[in-house]
């Protein structure tokens, strides 16, 4: 852009602040924008890219400030103290942990309740419930508590290593996922241990084994804050290590706290909204029940919340096989209310775990005369319906039960969580009447629901010679069994469809909590399907069908991984201090810096006191450079509009207190004011009429934001040049443009903000804008109430047209955020606008 340049050092370097706070301010209403979008959109959010934008909003709004204080010579030192209050409250929020509660070391479970969860974690909370409260029958054990692993991570400096190696991680990227975690748990198994958690570890363990022998086994499970919780299972995402000795419980101990940094589980955390440091590891230490069968309980089915009915699955050994889906398992459904079974699937049981060696469990084939038996007797059966039903009842809420029955035949409670289930029957979501299944080619129907809904896309038949790394985005995953690792694929699939499985194992608890659907234990879904077909998954009805079939497919809300989380809370939290505006009127008294309660209000402030000084800015040079100083221009707007000459705008200007629009020669600017005056387009007076909503409305009835005498808009302009800002009602636009002979260099750029009306509102008149500027030809980028539009290189009368047609945008869509109140109103508003109807008169 060329214009006029002032010889005036003082003006040149003034201008030149000037430009650089336009250019600060753009940025930071983009960042508060963006920022503002996390919170509207349900999609998970990176906590370090939000970490990063408010970095770099508290920087931008530094400089603003300097900028508007090299602007006025130091007139709002003020500014200063603010925008180190307020950016200073910003960061800090993000640098806060989360306050650890200090306990001792260990705990036996004896002297736990579900209180102590904040101590032990839910796992082991609840697991002294049961015992101590519920009085059923648990292994005898003790918890090792999360403040014991934060005195050993500080300890051994763990925390900054850990820290250093998480920043800047994407989770999508499998690779480096993969290498970090490694880094990280080899960090942990390397690091010592405080000698008291090693003395208090080794004081519990001795009294079990003073009371029960050396022979004894643990279990060594994870039982970190925030696991078993209503927000996140993290089911089968970290790591418990069975079968141990006594003389392994350390080795063992730091093994489960390394797994926090499962690649499985990073990622996990980072899709729920758990920062990296929120999960601390508490660790339960059971004595191992050699149980002669294991299984799952769920309370309720958990596709369907219409369906009370009990569900179980059970195998011989231990319940490891259940859990990650690797074999068929035993499957009732029982009747709550009559304590019948509803449905029974006793599949052949061919391998099991057993407690055979050290450390780790062996599999080993299932005896033959067992292989068809049930692994429960009626009896068994009728007592494990009992205890979920009381469990349920204890708790007050629907429950995840796993249960181990020994070679004596005591049943033992091992765990219970808050079961996760759909909100929506997706059953009820599939069975349109519609639907005709016979009308498209059905590949299979077998399988459980695990996970209920529908998908399509192509079938990715995971083998081991293609691991999740090479998963495709929107694929079915169809696999051989169910495993917790899946979780570092369910980005990309939209699907699961697996051979072996049950409905009560970790992979389906997270399929549900992602919002996935999975069908699991069809017998044939590998063998069936082909690589890279099309099919449509209705894992409600537990059908496959060839291609994409649009009648079964049911669009169903996206499921916010992070409501309710510790990072959207605080995130949320955060945004307080900066996206909301309260400095609205400039000629109220709160608009100072002592007002400015957001980083937002910092900008607002900032911006308009900036056009001030520029349009006083005769103060700062010779009285005979007068032609440098602002002027009130007269039209029959009802606008107060000062406008800056550069050179060559204005025509013969005598040193007048005012021009009229005669007077204004900047052909940008004078395109603008052409549109702005429009003879229909109506500035006072008048409200726009809402669609098939009856007769307009009158002018009493207004209740649109007023445009306040006093309110200043500021026009920069040359001859061939104009940046004009206006507040119009509650909100803000800028056009920029360059308007000449040279093709080239022709340019319009357009910004536009919403101000202080709620964001439904907000976001519908940034659509009509929106709407317009597209069929108008300009390139546009919008997000929320906030749009960037852009034109260049078109001819100097088409660039003329174009300014005309903004100016009577502007004076047409300032009354609507009253009347727009449905987005389907829009296209109704952006076609009348372009037949001229300026006014939007009904019919």
């Amino acid at each position: 852009m060329t214009f006029k340049s002032p010889d005036d050092a003082v003006f040149r370097k003034k201008y030149n602040y000037f430009k650089s706070l336009l250019a600060n301010n753009n940025q930071a209403l983009a960042l508060i924008n963006d920022l503002e979008n996390i919170v509207l959109e349900h999609k998970p959010f990176d906590y370090d890219d939000v970490l990063r934008q408010c970095e770099q909003l508290v920087k931008t709004v530094y400089e603003i400030v300097e900028d508007v204080n090299a602007v006025s010579r130091g007139k709002f030192e003020d500014l200063f103290v603010a925008a180190e209050r307020i950016g200073v409250s910003v960061l800090r929020e993000f640098t806060h942990r989360k306050r650890i509660e200090k306990t001792t070391w260990t705990h036996p479970l004896a002297s736990l309740s579900h209180e102590n969860k904040s101590q032990v974690g839910n796992k082991a909370a609840n697991l002294a419930e049961i015992s101590n409260r519920a009085n059923l029958p648990t292994p005898r054990g003790f918890s090792i508590t999360a403040f014991a692993c934060h005195h050993f991570f500080k300890a051994s400096g763990l925390y900054e290593l850990i820290r250093e190696e998480m920043k800047g991680l994407d989770v999508k990227d499998g690779e480096s996922l993969e290498n970090t975690c490694s880094r990280i748990q080899k960090m942990v198994m390397d690091a010592p241990l405080p000698d008291g958690v090693h003395n208090a570890i080794q004081k519990e363990l001795k009294t079990l084994t003073d009371e029960f022998g050396d022979h004894i086994r643990m279990a060594v499970r994870s039982s970190a804050t925030g696991e078993d919780s209503q927000h996140a299972s993290f089911a089968g995402q970290h790591s418990s290590v069975l079968n141990v000795l006594p003389r392994d419980i350390l080795r063992a101990y730091k093994e489960v706290v390394a797994s926090t940094f499962n690649p499985r589980a990073v990622f996990y955390r980072r899709k729920k909204g758990y920062r990296d440091l929120d999960v601390l590891m508490s660790v339960l230490c059971l004595m191992m029940i050699d149980a002669r069968a294991s299984g799952c309980l769920y309370t309720i089915d958990p596709s369907d919340p219409m369906n009370d009915d009990i569900f179980i699955n059970a195998n011989w050994g231990l319940g490891v096989s259940v859990v990650d889906g690797s074999v068929p398992t035993d499957y009732w459904q029982i009747s709550k209310e009559s304590r019948r079974v509803v449905i029974q699937d006793i599949p052949v049981k061919i391998e099991m775990h057993v407690m055979r060696g050290e450390y780790g469990l062996t599999k080993v084939p299932v005896p033959p005369e067992k292989q068809k038996e049930p692994c429960l007797s009626a009896e068994e059966l009728k007592r494990l319906v009992e205890y979920g039903i009381k469990l349920e009842n204890h708790f007050g809420e629907p429950l995840d039960v796993e249960w181990a029955v020994d070679q004596a035949g005591e049943m033992f409670v091992l765990q219970a969580r808050p079961l996760q289930r759909v909100k929506q029957s997706g059953k009820a979501d599939c069975q349109h009447e519609n639907i005709d299944d016979h009308a498209h080619e059905m590949l299979m129907s077998a399988g459980m629901t695990a996970s209920p809904g529908s998908a399509w896309g192509p079938a990715y038949i995971l083998e081991e010679e293609n691991g999740l790394s090479d998963v495709p985005q929107g694929s079915v995953l169809v696999t051989r069994q169910t495993s917790p690792d899946y979780v570092a694929a369910m980005s990309r699939i939209c699907g699961i469809i697996t051979d072996v499985g049950s409905v009560t194992g970790h992979m389906a608890s997270v399929a549900r909590e992602f919002g996935i659907p999975a069908l699991v234990g069809t017998g044939i879904g590998t063998a069936t399907l082909k690589p890279g077909e099309i099919i449509t998954l209705d894992a409600s009805r537990r059908h496959v069908f060839r291609g994409k079939v649009e009648s079964v497919l049911n669009k169903r809300p996206p499921v916010n991984l992070m409501k309710d989380s510790p990072v959207f809370k605080l995130v949320r939290q955060v945004l307080k201090k900066i996206i909301p505006l309260h400095l609205i009127d400039p000629n109220s008294d709160n608009f100072s810096p002592r007002g400015c309660l957001t980083l937002h209000d910092i900008v607002r402030f900032a911006h308009e006191m900036a056009m001030r000084e520029m349009f006083m800015i005769g103060e700062d040079v010779k009285e005979d450079q007068g032609q440098y100083m602002s002027i009130m221009l007269n039209t029959s707007l009802p606008l107060n509009i000062y406008v800056l000459d550069l050179g060559g705008g204005i025509r013969g200007r005598a040193g007048g207190a005012s021009v009229t629009h005669d007077d204004i020669v900047s052909i940008p600017f004078n395109a603008l004011l052409k549109g702005m005056s429009h003879r229909d387009v109506r500035w006072t007076g008048h409200r726009p009429v809402i669609p098939n909503a009856g007769p307009g409305i009158s002018e009493s009835d207004d209740q649109a934001a007023p445009e306040h005498p006093g309110v200043p808009h500021y026009a920069i302009i040359s001859d061939e040049y104009v940046n004009f800002s206006l507040k119009l009602g509650y909100n803000f636009v800028t056009i920029d443009a360059f308007c000449s002979n040279r093709v080239n260099d022709n340019y319009i750029k357009l910004s536009f903000k919403g101000g202080a009306a709620d964001i439904g509102r907000r976001k519908r008149r940034a659509g009509l804008v929106e709407g317009v500027l597209r069929k108008l030809g300009f390139k546009v980028e919008a997000k929320v109430d906030m749009l960037f539009a852009e034109m260049k290189k078109y001819d100097l009368h088409r660039t003329q047209e174009k300014l005309d047609i903004i100016g009577r945008l502007l004076g047409s869509v300032r009354f609507l955020d009253v009347v727009l109140t449905d987005d389907g109103q829009l296209a109704w508003y952006v076609d009348e606008f372009l037949r001229g109807n300026y006014a939007f008169k009904g019919n």
